[in-house]
């Protein structure tokens, strides 16, 4: 039996393996995982709580949004 290391992140539950793994090759696999993320909830991530994280670290300047009336009032020719 090889070992191989490698570091790998996650995207999408999947983790990609080295090329040089050919398919059909019996792998026994062993996970170790760092910390999780200090914001990420330990009840449940749910959609409010990841709306709230939206603006963590942003000003107020950042958020502010101009004020949008449509089109400009009408000029009429004197």
């Amino acid at each position: 039996m090889q070992a191989i290391e490698l570091e790998a992140t996650v995207e999408q539950h999947r983790i990609r393996v080295a090329e040089i793994i050919q398919d059909g090759t019996h792998l026994r696999v062993l996970l170790l995982m760092d910390d999780p993320p200090a914001h990420a909830a330990s009840d449940g991530d749910d959609l409010k709580r990841r709306l709230a994280r939206l603006t963590e670290g942003l000003s107020d300047e950042d958020l502010h949004r101009p004020r949008d009336f449509g089109r400009s009032a009408p000029q009429w020719d004197s």
